[in-house]
């Protein structure tokens, strides 16, 4: 019976051991999407969640111990910044640990901008982000980068337990995945915005789009977005285009439809 619970102790303590502790910095959409992707594993536990406005807090596990105070920011293996990009390396210099490993989360920010009092990486999810919309973790990109070859192999190892997507990507090609995405996501969805307010004042539904804005999606599984561009820009279609643009009432948007479609048709000369 002893024998018995020695081995259950020792594995307890092995367990213990290797299991990594996570402080989760900072409470918006980003932290909120990672502690419910991590909350389950075995392998990382996420102990604390620190916040400046304790009311962001209300929204994590009643189990997780939270605080607004930096004073009492937990001793944890790694600690994960989520705060604004703007106020990444104010918050990054004003933390009181040193030594530990630290990552932030943002795509246009620079590693380099963590304080050097602690060992720096980048764990950035690619993703859109709202705390009432549920993320499909497992499909989510995750770009890793470390300045310590040990650390790097810890983060990865954290990224791989929750997404099937991870790529190690320095500061610089980061940057440049940021804008694409700022391309293809933000600026999407301000046209799916314009276009709403389109039909809104023609009494028609925006939800008829909703078909052919997937199968313009679908296309780019097998595709180059560039061999399956479509429209009256595409054509060359000049009359068209003429026609819409006298339609269009809102000055900034027959700015953009006119920008675009020049784009399109010097793209495709």
């Amino acid at each position: 019976m002893f024998h018995l619970f020695s081995k259950l102790l020792t594995f307890k303590n092995y367990y213990l051991r290797t299991m990594k502790s996570i402080v989760l910095l900072g409470a918006g959409n980003v932290a909120t999407h990672l502690c419910k992707a991590i909350h389950n594993l075995s392998d990382f536990k996420i102990i604390q969640v620190y916040n400046h406005s304790e009311k962001s807090l209300i929204y994590f596990p009643s189990t997780l111990h939270k605080t607004s105070l930096l004073t009492e920011i937990k001793e944890a293996d790694l600690y994960i910044i989520t705060v604004p990009d703007d106020a990444i390396v104010t918050f990054s210099e004003r933390l009181l640990i040193k030594g530990k490993l630290v990552v932030h989360t943002s795509g246009s920010v620079a590693m380099k901008a963590l304080s050097s009092k602690n060992r720096k990486g980048v764990f950035y999810p690619l993703q859109t982000f709202n705390t009432n919309v549920e993320v499909a973790f497992k499909e989510v990109p995750i770009c890793i980068e470390a300045n310590n070859k040990d650390f790097e192999k810890e983060i990865i190892k954290l990224a791989q337990n929750i997404s099937e997507n991870v790529v190690k990507m320095d500061s610089k090609q980061r940057k440049q995945l940021h804008i694409a995405a700022v391309f293809s996501c933000n600026f999407t969805n301000q046209m799916f915005a314009i276009s709403d307010d389109i039909l809104e004042k023609s009494n028609i539904d925006f939800k008829l789009l909703l078909p052919i804005i997937k199968q313009t999606v679908n296309k780019l599984k097998t595709k180059k977005a560039i061999e399956v561009q479509t429209g009256p820009a595409k054509r060359k279609d000049l009359e068209i285009i003429k026609q819409h643009l006298n339609l269009i009432s809102n000055k900034k948007n027959k700015e953009i439809y006119k920008l675009i479609s020049e784009s399109i048709i010097k793209t495709h000369e």
